[in-house]
């Protein structure tokens, strides 16, 4: 029999190491922080005049608050009214990033040149990763995520920063008292997504065929605005990658408990409102930060009856939430993100750890490495995927599955196990282009393609070259972004993900019946 409590232990033995190392390319990439010289563009919005730049066909509007700076008493707090101004704003720079600065709250927009008001283009806001303490709106990971071939494409994208670390996602009972919740982070997308609502028409779009998409905890936040009341009608299409449909957000109490640790920790005791206002004159660094994936007290997603109600795998599973079309995938090394060792097959139980083996290696090269690497991608993010699609489907709502596996010929040696997190962002947004070689951008501009055609009508069709199967019971048909191009797969990797559904299902994971 399946024995939880050490395939757990296991889990966390892999969560403990260190990350993944990154590649040369990814060490050197630096996101961009202003538009590319070009010629100014003024454009007015209810906030005020905004001067912008247009650059080979598009125009950049980069650095706009969407509300006002979470400091001071707006700590922990919902996000507060955007501010206003006299004049004409530079809106030429990236603000302020929320990794290293709590006013913080700036979004782009960047569109066609051409683009007029009333136009109703099509719309893609995207939300950005990074384990819900790193990243920025403009780029990571080797990959520019403002939006510059979309707009090439006739798509207008917003990118926009939310709060991380601490600042994002912390619960107190002192601050649970106030009544708001406690995942700041995801009120600050949607305060963005409102924001996109009431301004979007000013910049051509049309702000009723609005398409979320993210990747990691940008997509782990795609989820749960897909099952979030607050978010109800705010977009109309969702696009999640790597999004770890099974992983659930932190029980309310459990994440209060670790908050008035970590406070006590600061010097700042009780749960009344003396213990609020306390903790919002600390400055920020005073609260000890993570110690890792396994820290109970990591920012992450809290289910606090308010932006979160429930985990995603429980929300799809009773249908609860938006049915909206829905692009979802992973890539085939998702492990490289906890680099799981041999090792840890060996404390599964005996059992377990033969039908692992029997699955991941039925040739039996005794590859324990390639084993334990691809288990794991299959666990994470591989057959969670499968779930979320299965579940979309039986709601009746339109789903189209994908499995990003290439690795450039430059890589491979550093990556034998496929591709890994994170590889994806680059060949979705296309850029930075000097960072592809000629044989890889067919492949990039495919992806690109498709994931504009949804945002334009909610299927990606054949935009990439070739016509992907939306999800369907039965086939189970999806895409596999390989070297040669996008190719159509069925029932891909059942075996794998049959193996890791029934451990879920064992283990108290959401079924479908």
């Amino acid at each position: 029999m399946f024995r939880r409590a050490l395939v757990a232990a296991a889990l966390a033995a892999a969560a403990l190491t260190a990350a993944a190392p990154v590649t040369a390319q990814q060490q050197r990439y630096q996101a961009p922080t202003a538009a590319p010289a070009g010629e100014p563009q003024a454009l007015k919005i209810k906030q005020g005049g905004l001067r912008g730049q247009n650059a080979d066909g598009v125009g950049y509007f980069l650095g706009i608050p969407f509300a006002a700076p979470p400091v001071g008493d707006l700590r922990w707090r919902p996000p507060a009214a955007a501010p206003s101004w006299s004049g004409e704003r530079d809106a030429t720079k990236a603000g302020a990033v929320c990794q290293t600065n709590e006013d913080c709250l700036f979004l782009n927009v960047v569109r066609p040149a051409t683009a007029k008001p009333g136009q109703k283009l099509p719309v893609m806001v995207w939300i950005h990763g990074g384990a819900f303490v790193t990243g920025t709106s403009m780029g990571a990971f080797g990959g520019d995520t403002e939006g510059t071939e979309f707009a090439k494409k006739g798509v207008i994208v917003v990118s926009a920063n939310h709060r991380l670390g601490r600042a994002g996602w912390f619960a107190h009972p002192a601050l649970s008292k106030e009544g708001h919740g406690s995942n700041y982070g995801t009120m600050d997308q949607i305060a963005a997504l409102k924001w996109v609502r009431d301004n979007i028409a000013s910049f051509g779009g049309d702000p009723r065929n609005v398409t979320i998409f993210g990747e990691s905890a940008g997509a782990i936040a795609v989820l749960h605005l897909m099952g979030s009341p607050e978010a109800k009608g705010l977009f109309h299409k969702a696009i999640a990658q790597s999004s770890f449909g099974r992983n659930d957000p932190t029980p309310l109490k459990v994440a209060e408990e670790a908050g008035l640790k970590l406070a006590e920790a600061a010097g700042v005791k009780g749960d009344g409102p003396e213990a609020a206002a306390a903790l919002r004159k600390l400055p920020l660094s005073a609260i000890p930060a993570s110690r890792g994936l396994t820290d109970p007290s990591r920012p992450f997603p809290i289910v606090d009856g308010k932006t979160i109600v429930a985990p995603v795998q429980q929300i799809f599973a009773q249908g609860r939430q938006a049915k909206v079309p829905l692009i979802i995938g992973g890539n085939s090394h998702e492990a490289s993100l906890t680099r799981p060792q041999p090792a840890m097959l060996e404390a599964l139980p005996a059992d377990h750890r033969e039908r692992v083996i029997k699955a991941f290696d039925p040739e039996g090269k005794g590859d324990r490495a390639k084993v334990v690497n691809d288990y794991m991608t299959v666990r994470s993010i591989t057959e969670p995927d499968r779930f979320i699609a299965r579940a979309h489907a039986r709601a009746g709502a339109p789903v189209w599955l994908y499995y990003f596996s290439h690795v450039p010929t430059a890589q491979q040696q550093a990556k034998p196990y496929g591709a890994a997190h994170t590889d994806e962002i680059r060949f979705v947004f296309g850029n930075p282009r000097a960072s592809f070689a000629p044989e890889d951008l067919p492949l990039s501009n495919a992806m690109n393609s498709y994931w504009a055609a949804f945002a334009r009508k909610g299927d990606p069709d054949g935009a990439g070259g070739v016509a992907w199967p939306r999800f369907q019971p039965g086939t189970e048909g999806q895409i596999e972004f390989t070297a040669s191009g996008p190719q159509v797969r069925q029932q891909f990797l059942k075996p794998w993900r049959d193996l890791v559904q029934a451990e879920y299902e064992a283990t108290g994971g959401a079924k479908l019946n």
